[in-house]
């Protein structure tokens, strides 16, 4: 048993030289290598290994710094160009005002749903088509168009009648907490 402890004990000796002799061989070979690719070759030269060597002409790459160019903000009362200076606009808009002032409600929403597919981010087509479902009792209508016209409209004015059309919604409703919604933005104004 003793032989055979001896020769593993020799065994593992000579495993552990040769590992130790094979790594110190591999740690002088790459250092060898890297030398010979810092060596400018010409196209057609050939390599201790008989491998042929055709480097890249390439220009090395170089950092450069950015210029960062930040946009400026514009101010929060960017205002649309909702389409409300086209003549056809302008002109069903008056169609629509003309016919809300005589009544005639389905001529004036006509109007209206024409002048918004012209411009369909102006607040005042929204303000008519909310007017003229409160004259039809269709509150809850009107309430959801001067709703989605607040969303659109620019200035105060515009702002202001919109919640009043939604206060007589309101109303029409029966709805308080709407009401008293619409009463405290139109205090606002």
């Amino acid at each position: 048993m003793t032989k055979l402890n001896f020769s593993v004990l020799f065994a593992s000796i000579l495993l552990l030289g040769g590992c130790q002799t094979l790594t110190s061989s591999q740690n002088s070979q790459p250092s060898q290598k890297p030398k010979q690719a810092e060596t400018k070759t010409t196209p057609s030269q050939k390599d201790a290994d008989g491998i042929k060597i055709t480097p890249y002409d390439r220009p090395e790459i170089k950092r450069e710094q950015l210029q960062i160019v930040i946009p400026e903000q514009k101010s929060s009362t960017q205002k649309f160009d909702d389409g409300r200076q086209l003549p056809a606009f302008k002109n069903l808009m008056q169609q629509t005002h003309d016919a809300f002032r005589q009544a005639k409600w389905s001529e004036a929403e006509k109007a209206a749903l024409q002048a918004q597919r012209l411009a369909p981010q102006s607040a005042e087509t929204y303000m008519y088509l909310a007017m003229i479902a409160n004259q039809k009792n269709e509150a809850k209508n009107a309430e959801s168009l001067a709703k989605r016209g607040l969303s659109y409209a620019q200035t105060a004015t515009m702002k202001r009648q919109l919640w009043q059309i939604i206060l007589k919604s309101g109303q029409i409703q029966k709805n308080q907490k709407l009401i008293q919604e619409a009463q405290n933005q139109i205090k606002k104004f």
